[in-house]
Order: structure tokens, then C-alpha cells, then sequence
């Protein structure tokens, strides 16, 4: 139902991170922000000095941490001694830093020296097992998330971070018990908050879900992933307003990324009709992420339904060469094919539908008159004979295929079309009648035809009858 969440596992963002562990560090005595006892200062003084030090720490870094992009800013006061010296609040900033900086192993070196002098820092902990996570060591992250949670039950990060693990797993029995551990010691808590609903959309669950994406929200109104989740969970809903509203924010929000259009794209397409307000969410993706593969199925389906041919045709092709088994271009580009004149190409198009959509007998059909139009008459026939097994004799389409394979009289086809009292069977089956009027040469009754379903939608007949009136684009 839904992609995987970008959260999953997600670290706390070092900004926030940052104002936790300055703020609050309470697993690490007071003596550490101390300087070195000197014969120069009273013990009263020296309490006094270190007050300052911590406060004059907090405050530098919080007045100069404005941002995820001022990590590089923040790590050269660090590192040049402007905040000097670091206490252990300071030195966990330090490497959280340094893990934004793709410091690996420093960040690692730092915290590992953290955890050896402070074995109950829980904090430093769970850094480690996300730096761990970062890195893709496993049993190293599931030590240190271990060692979080023995030194502080109730971290609240670590229980959220744990569900999130078994989430990716699709384990989502633990999943959903390590959030609510979460959630009992801070209700507020977003990662656990969102979690939880991601865990209650994927086991179908999408009311509660809601309910719990409504109150991340209402937290946190700038929270862009809560409303990208939340949109999605109303597309499941039927509440289409609601979540076109919700990616309407996200792109305010955050203008440069792709997924956001492409969501918003793909509620415009299905389920309001607005093409050219989906076009421009697919062009957008297409300036921000060139190549994006489900932008180009959109856009190939998008011109489709639009009946710009040409350019169906182009996305089509790019939708093959990126993804040459992806069998939903196979039938659209056999029919582009054979309004092109390229029959045997279409011949091959067709012939591909039909092996993966056996069933669908106008693919296997258009297969057999692709080859007869390529010349190739008694490959024709067999498959003509072929589509005949599919029906009984005397049914509107055993009259129809029996008419494309011998080429006669159509007094049997034309008939049992008359009689046939499935509409849009005996529209389709209308448009093989046209095409072998065409082959045979008889244009007025081939044009006939094609005028009496070329302004019908939905069916690839319809499309196939339309470009032989009016051409590819509409422009002959």
C-alpha cells in the first residue's frame, strides 16, 4: 500500500538531537564539565567555573546550530577549542557532528571513548547503534541499542528506533509493541507516533492509522512525512480532497522533492481526472529527478489517455529500455506500432501481451492481423484458427475471428453483431470488422466502421480506430 517509510529506521535530525543532549545528560556527573583543579581556585569557585562551562557551552551551541547545514559550522567550534573544554554533553554533540560529516570513524572513536568512561550514558548508546546502523553492522547496532535500553528503559528514541527496525523486517507484532513502550513514556512522541500508524496501514488497520497520523500533525503542522503518510492513508479512504491537500503542503514545504509531485500525480490521474494539473506534477519530476521511472509510466499513460500518440509512443519506449519486462507497454506499444504501418514490429508487440495476458483474446487477435497486414498469411491463419478454439461457434466473436481468418462474406459477423447485446465487446469486435474492410480495400466500409467507434475511450480498438481517421496526433 505504500512505499517504505522514509523514517525507517530514522535517527532523531542532529538539531534536534543536539538541543537533547545539551539540554539534558543527567546519566553524567557534574564533575565532568569541571576544569582541572588548580592552586588558583576555591572549591566553591571551581563549581561556579564549571556551571559556567556548561552553560556557556549549551549556549554557544544552540545560538550557532540553526540548522542541519550549519553541522560543518558547529564542528569547526568544536574542533578549533572555542568551546573549551568539552563536556561529555559537548563531546556527544561532537560526534553526533561528525556523523553528519560522514566522520565515520572518528564519530565512532568518540563515542566508543564516551560509552568506556560513562557506561550508563544512554544517549551515547543509542548514538553508536545508529552510527552503527549507518554503517550496516548489524550486531554491533543491536549491542549498542541493547546497552541503550539496560542503561535507560524508558529512552524514548531507542524503543521508537527498535520499533522502526522490526517495521523494515515487517515484523510488525514487535514493531507496534516497541512504539506503544515508546508512547508510554512520551505520548507526544512523533517517531512513535507515525510509526505506529505505519504499522497500522500495513496491517490494514487505516482508521486507527489515520487517527494517528491526524494527531502527528496536529503536533507538529510542518511535520512534511506526517503528510505524505497521511495522504496516502486518505487515498486508501476515498478521502481524495484531503490527501491532495496534504502533498499540496508537502511541495510547499519542501519544492524539490521528486515524490511529492509524483504522489500528488497519481490522485490527479486516477482519481480526479486533471490532466494538465498531473502533467505539470510529472514534468516537475522529470526537472528534478530525470530518468524517474514511474514518472515516465505516468507520462506514457497520461499522453495515452490524452491521445498524443507520439509522444505515449516516446515515454513507452523509455519506459522499455529502462525496464524491458515490464509487460503493461507491451499492448500500447503494438498498437503504436500498428498505427505507424509497422506491423511485424507490432506482430512482436502483440505477441508478448499475449503471453503474459493469455486470457485477453484481442492481443492474441490483433497478433494474427499485424501478421497479415506484414504479409506473413499463413502464420495468419494458424493463429486466426488459434483465437477461433477460444469461442463457441455462433457467438459474436467466433463469427467476428471466423471473418478475419477466411475473408468473406460478413452476413454471419455483422449478425451476430447486431445481436450482441454486450456493448463494448461488440464496439471492439466492430473494429476487426474495420480492419479487414481495410486490408480487403474497402475503405467506405472501413471508415464506417472506425467513425462509429473512433470517439468512444478505454479500449485500445477504440484508440486504433480513431488514429486511422485522424492520424497519430489527431493532425491528418
Amino acid at each position: 500500500m505504500f512505499p517504505p517509510p522514509s523514517r525507517t529506521p530514522r535517527a532523531a535530525p542532529p538539531l534536534v538531537l543536539a538541543a537533547l543532549t545539551i539540554a539534558s545528560c543527567s546519566t553524567v556527573g557534574a564533575s565532568l564539565s569541571a576544569p582541572a583543579p588548580s592552586d588558583d581556585h576555591s572549591d566553591s569557585e571551581l563549581g561556579e567555573t564549571a556551571a559556567e562551562e556548561r552553560r556557556s557551552t549549551a549556549d554557544i551551541l544552540e545560538a550557532r546550530y540553526t540548522g542541519v547545514d550549519a553541522s560543518a559550522d558547529v564542528l569547526a567550534i568544536l574542533e578549533t577549542g572555542e568551546v573549551e573544554p568539552m563536556d561529555a554533553d559537548a563531546r556527544l554533540v561532537y560526534a553526533v557532528l561528525l556523523r553528519t560529516e560522514g566522520r565515520f570513524e572518528d564519530s565512532r572513536r568518540e563515542l566508543a571513548a564516551l560509552v568506556e568512561e560513562h557506561p550508563s550514558m544512554a544517549d551515547a548508546w543509542f548514538n553508536l547503534a545508529l552510527l552503527e546502523h549507518a554503517e550496516g553492522r548489524e550486531d554491533e547496532r543491536e549491542s549498542a541499542l541493547e546497552s541503550t535500553l539496560e542503561s535507560d528503559p524508558a529512552h524514548v528514541e531507542a524503543l521508537a528506533f527498535r520499533g522502526a527496525l522490526s517495521a523494515a523486517d515487517s515484523n510488525w507484532y514487535d514493531a507496534e509493541k516497541s512504539y506503544n513502550a515508546a508512547l508510554e513514556q512520551d505520548a507526544d512522541s512523533l517517531d512513535a507516533i507515525t510509526g505506529l500508524a505505519w504499522v497500522m496501514a500495513k496491517t490494514e488497520r487505516t482508521e486507527g492509522a489515520l487517527l494517528l497520523l491526524n494527531r502527528a500533525v496536529e503536533l507538529e503542522p510542518n511535520l512534511t512525512y506526517a503528510r505524505v503518510d497521511r495522504s496516502r492513508v486518505n487515498v486508501v479512504l476515498g478521502n481524495y480532497n484531503a490527501a491532495e491537500d496534504d502533498l499540496d503542503a508537502a511541495v510547499a514545504a519542501e519544492p524539490d522533492v521528486p515524490w511529492h509531485y509524483l504522489d500528488r500525480a497519481r490522485i490527479r490521474l486516477r482519481h480526479f481526472k486533471d490532466y494538465q494539473g498531473a502533467l505539470e506534477d510529472l514534468n516537475a519530476v522529470e526537472r528534478l529527478d530525470p530518468g524517474n521511472f514511474f514518472a515516465v509510466v505516468y507520462l506514457a499513460g497520461l499522453h495515452d489517455e490524452e491521445r498524443r500518440f507520439t509522444l505515449a509512443e516516446k515515454y513507452y519506449r523509455e519506459v522499455v529500455s529502462m525496464r524491458p519486462n515490464y509487460i503493461w507497454a507491451y499492448m500500447p506499444l503494438g498498437k503504436f506500432s500498428w498505427m505507424n504501418g509497422k506491423y511485424k514490429a507490432a506482430a512482436g508487440w502483440f505477441a508478448k501481451a499475449s503471453a503474459e495476458d493469455p486470457p485477453e483474446f484481442s492481443f492474441e487477435l490483433m497478433n494474427a492481423l499485424s501478421l497479415l497486414r506484414a504479409g506473413r498469411e499463413d502464420e495468419a491463419r494458424t493463429m486466426f484458427m488459434e483465437t477461433l478454439r477460444r469461442f463457441k461457434r455462433g457467438e459474436s466473436a467466433y463469427e467476428v475471428v471466423r471473418f478475419c481468418a477466411e475473408r468473406g462474406s460478413d452476413f454471419y459477423a455483422v449478425n451476430a453483431l447486431n445481436k450482441e447485446s454486450d456493448e463494448t465487446l461488440r464496439e471492439r469486435l466492430w473494429f476487426y470488422m474495420g480492419a479487414v474492410y481495410e486490408i480487403e480495400g474497402n475503405s467506405i466500409g472501413a471508415n464506417a466502421v472506425y467513425e462509429r467507434i473512433g470517439s468512444r475511450r478505454g479500449q485500445m480498438e477504440y484508440d486504433m480506430a480513431w488514429a486511422a481517421l485522424k492520424g497519430m496526433d489527431g493532425d491528418s
